[in-house]
This record gives C-alpha cells, sequence and structure tokens, in this order.
C-alpha cells in the first residue's frame, strides 16, 4: 500500500529544519520529537515546559529534558528568563567537566567514552548511525517498557551497549527482568545490568539460569511470608538466608516448616526466625522428613523414662480400697 498527502486538509502549516529529519530523527525520543513539534507550531508564542507537559500528559522534567536535548543540536536555543529581549544563554556542552571535578582514572587499555550524563545529542546521533544494533536496541526497550524513552534514558542504553561493553540481548534481559517485577526505572535496568557484569554473566545462557534462581527464591519467600502471616514489610537478609538454607540444604517442605512456625509460635507467642531455624536444624540431624514424624517426637510417653527420672505407675482404684477405712490420727 502508497500514501500521498492530503492537500485538501492543509490549512494552516509550519516549518520544520530539515536538519531535524536529516540529521536527528533517528536517534531522537518520540517525546523529544512531540516537544519539538509543539514549540515549532508556537514559534510565535511563549509556551513554558509546565504548558507542554500539560497538553502532552508527560511530567515537566522530562520536558526540560526534551527541550535541552534540541538546544545542544543547535534547533532550540535557552533564553533567560530574565532577558524579555531573548539573550540568548551559553548552553554548556554536557561532555564538558567542571574544573572542580576529578579526572577520571580509565584504565590503558580501555579507550575514553563518555559516560551516560553526559552524552550530547550529536553523540547520541554519530552512534545510531553507525551502529543500527543501537536504533534496533532502542526502539525494542521502548516496546518492552511500553513508553517512549527520554534523552537522559536513551545515554544510559547506549552507554551501557557502547560503554560498559554489554551485548544488546543482555540489555533486553535486564529491561525485561526489571519490567516483570515493576521496576521501569532506567537507573535500576542499569544497575541491574551491570551487576550482572560483575557476576561474571555474560551470556544469555547463564542470565537465564540465574532469573531461575532467583525466581524460585522469591516463590520460596512468598511461600514462607503467607505462611508465617508476615504482611506489609520486606524480609530482611538474615531470614532470606534463613528461608535459603531451608530449602536448600535442608530440603524442607513447607510443610514442615509451617509445623516449626506452629510451634514456635505455641512456645514463645511470636514470629521468630531463630528459633524456628533452631526447631528445623533438629529435624534435620535427626533424620526427620515429614510432619508426622517431626509431630511424634513431641508426643506424651506412657511408659519408662522421661528426662532421666524414672516414672511409677498404680491403680488408684486398689489403693483407694486398701486405705478406705484407715484415718491417720493427729497428736
Amino acid at each position: 500500500m502508497e500514501y500521498q498527502i492530503c492537500y485538501e486538509n492543509w490549512k494552516n502549516t509550519f516549518s520544520v529544519p530539515c536538519g531535524v529529519t536529516d540529521e536527528y530523527l533517528a536517534g531522537c525520543g518520540a517525546v523529544q520529537l512531540k516537544v519539538l513539534l509543539l514549540v515549532l507550531r508556537h514559534q510565535s508564542e511563549t509556551i513554558s515546559p509546565e504548558m507542554i507537559a500539560k497538553s502532552l500528559s508527560v511530567p515537566a522534567a522530562d520536558i526540560r529534558d526534551a527541550l535541552n536535548y534540541w538546544a545542544n543540536t543547535g534547533i532550540l536555543k535557552a533564553v533567560s528568563d530574565s532577558d524579555p529581549a531573548g539573550k540568548e544563554e551559553p548552553v554548556a556542552p554536557p561532555a564538558a567537566l567542571p574544573a572542580t571535578d576529578p579526572v577520571p582514572t580509565i584504565p590503558k587499555a580501555q579507550s575514553p567514552k563518555p559516560s551516560p550524563a553526559r552524552m550530547t545529542a550529536s553523540e547520541i546521533h554519530e552512534l545510531t548511525q553507525r551502529q543500527p544494533v543501537i536504533r534496533s536496541l532502542l526502539h525494542e526497550t521502548e516496546a518492552i517498557l511500553g513508553k517512549t524513552l527520554t534523552s537522559t534514558d536513551i545515554s544510559t542504553v547506549i552507554s551501557l551497549y557502547d560503554w560498559a561493553g554489554i551485548s544488546a540481548n543482555v540489555i533486553l534481559m535486564a529491561v525485561a527482568y526489571c519490567t516483570s517485577i515493576d521496576k521501569r526505572n532506567l537507573r535500576y535496568i542499569e544497575k541491574t545490568a551491570l551487576s550482572w557484569q560483575e557476576m561474571g554473566l555474560e551470556s544469555d545462557e547463564e542470565i537465564g539460569k540465574y532469573l531461575d534462581r532467583q525466581s524460585t527464591a522469591h516463590k520460596r519467600e512468598q511461600e514462607v511470608q503467607s505462611a508465617f502471616g508476615i504482611h506489609g514489610r520486606r524480609l530482611t537478609a538474615k531470614e532470606q538466608g534463613c528461608i535459603s538454607k531451608w530449602y536448600g540444604e535442608f530440603h524442607f517442605s513447607i510443610d514442615m516448616i509451617r509445623l516449626a512456625y506452629e510451634k514456635t509460635v505455641d512456645n514463645t507467642g511470636k514470629v521468630s526466625f531463630p528459633y524456628i531455624h533452631k526447631i528445623l536444624s533438629a529435624w534435620h540431624e535427626k533424620g526427620f522428613r515429614t510432619p508426622e514424624e517431626a509431630s511424634s517426637e513431641s508426643a506424651p510417653r506412657q511408659s519408662g523414662q522421661k528426662d532421666g527420672k524414672k516414672e511409677y505407675s498404680f491403680d488408684l482404684e486398689e489403693f483407694e480400697q486398701r486405705h478406705r477405712w484407715h484415718v491417720p490420727t493427729v497428736d
């Protein structure tokens, strides 16, 4: 199917610089493009970031970020609010470091690359033009997140690929994983991808196995929280460690864990992970595998010895018959 411009509906028009489509269209996000179109449409009027934010239903911070993006390309220019004549305010290139900042140490084997917070629009454009995989990575990231990326978001994604050297597949796995746990912030995604790199997880298979283990651990923790009636708070690292040992080392089922919990509450009146862990450790040492085996341990003994003391039994009725007529005298 082919498409043509319908000139009959062209009543009012406005100009768009050719550089927008020729140089920056591939590298900019949807928010940046929408903001620029609104500014160009109202070029003879004063329009504030707050007005644009209300019109697009986008946070004002993202609007300012988009405006700075176009200012860095030279399509727009920043002007002082106190200058009615619209005197141009110099825009410092994001790549420049303040004089007071320490010079970052770069290993000799690594070539210097811009950090996520200092990538300019021209740098983003150059990388997206030179490496088509980056364009695909950005589009897939937006599709998974279900939102348009800001210029800061774009810088973060590109930096993970070009600066940190993480493969596109691994970045997308990080995006998908964080989205599945409702963590869509790019900073969180960045930390996740970098933490995988620090752990030496570089292939899809390695990360897949790691995520399976994480998913299993999360399900077990939820299972225990539900059994213990713990709501409204997160488990501590020690509590998570106990749960991991109960399942992973002791190989106990939730039924055994719940029984230990019930005994703990009966004896202490509260949920105590150390107390529960002590009970489960003892059961593990004794080889108990089922709740029935663990429950039989605490059943009352009928005869024999108990706690090192002898137990005696006698017939109470016989005792009464023998001593019915014996009345002790009191001197």
